[in-house]
């Protein structure tokens, strides 16, 4: 007697959809570290909706700067506007070597890679069932 029927595991969702789905960002702090990020000419900033994905936190807001000062001082503006809302990291590491800063507030958390760390630990590909959210120059956000 042979069993034809055996279970199947759930169908995995294609990157390419996930990444169509445009995430509802209704967190208006997470706006106001993208608006910071854009202030200091961070480079190709995205937001991935992880919240569905895991129980640690709900977003991953990754940029780029352009050298390892330039990723201290998106870190530093980061924390300033944040802190203007009485939003304080709970942990930062990585600030002093300024390759990779990672800010985690809790819902959030903000990565700041130079260009190189960025592709090397490839967080989008890794996180590439979530949301994406690429924030453009051009595009309004919705909260100054």
């Amino acid at each position: 007697m042979t069993n034809d029927t055996l279970p199947q595991p759930p169908a995995r969702k294609p990157a390419a959809l996930a990444e169509r789905a445009r995430p509802q960002i209704e967190d208006r702090r997470v706006w106001q570290a993208i608006h910071a990020l854009q202030e200091k000419k961070s480079v190709a900033p995205v937001v991935l909706d992880i919240g569905q994905l895991t129980s640690f936190a709900d977003y991953f807001i990754i940029a780029t700067g352009t050298s390892s000062r330039h990723v201290q001082a998106l870190a530093d503006e980061v924390e300033k506007r944040l802190g203007a809302l009485k939003t304080y990291p709970r942990h930062i590491e990585g600030y002093a070597d300024g390759e990779w800063v990672l800010m985690d507030y809790g819902d959030f958390i903000v990565h700041v890679f130079t260009a190189e760390r960025r592709d090397f630990y490839g967080l989008e590909r890794l996180w590439s069932d979530a949301g994406k959210l690429v924030v453009r120059d051009d595009e309004p956000l919705p909260v100054a």
